[in-house]
């Protein structure tokens, strides 16, 4: 029997895939809110993950990391990152970082989350979009995702980093570009919704 994973805080989402794949001799273990701190270790021989890239209040950054010491702790389990992220600057970022890791948008067809799973090679929206290119950011911009969304106060982070002022509103403004906004607003916004919030830095 195939042991599967699964991370996202949508009910509907953990629910139907679990109720998917029920009859079809895999086991479904969901990890919630209260496991996440102690999900690698609930990871830990399962032959296959599909995380989202947001969940439970924690953003991009900390799904990645998860994600780098599962390949690297449990190299037999199989990723796969079913997301509704659109950012493709952030997500060809990422997908450079996770050379195995199969990526789904959340609107593919049950087909074809179904020939993941079931490790079928399969052709993804994801594919053609998520290349490095010269809009994919750079890991410096990824980096600086969290404090970007945590402070908009660009001399704190730059002392946080030991660069100048005027290097982080560099590196803020080709996020800006990359990410296609039209001000800081619009890029705290996107960076919110993808779980960076306003924190103490």
């Amino acid at each position: 029997m195939l042991s599967l994973t699964l991370i996202d805080n949508n009910k509907w989402i953990t629910e139907g895939i679990s109720h998917y794949f029920a009859g079809k001799f895999i086991h479904v273990k969901n990890i919630n809110s209260d496991d996440i701190d102690s999900a690698l270790s609930k990871i830990a021989g399962t032959d296959l993950l599909i995380s989202e890239l947001t969940a439970y209040g924690r953003d991009v950054q900390f799904f990645t990391e998860l994600l780098l010491k599962v390949q690297r702790t449990s190299p037999d389990t199989r990723i796969i990152v079913l997301t509704d992220l659109h950012e493709k600057a952030v997500i060809s970022y990422v997908v450079s970082l996770l050379p195995g890791v199969t990526f789904l948008s959340k609107k593919c067809s049950l087909k074809a989350l179904s020939d993941a799973v079931l490790g079928l090679p399969l052709a993804t929206e994801f594919e053609a979009g998520v290349r490095r290119t010269k809009q994919t950011l750079s890991a410096r911009e990824f980096g600086l995702l969290r404090m970007l969304g945590q402070t908009s106060n660009l001399t704190d982070i730059g002392y946080k980093l030991h660069l100048s002022c005027k290097t982080i509103s560099h590196h803020r403004q080709s996020i800006i570009r990359k990410l296609n906004c039209a001000n800081n607003k619009e890029l705290f916004s996107r960076l919110s919704r993808m779980g960076y919030h306003s924190k103490p830095v």
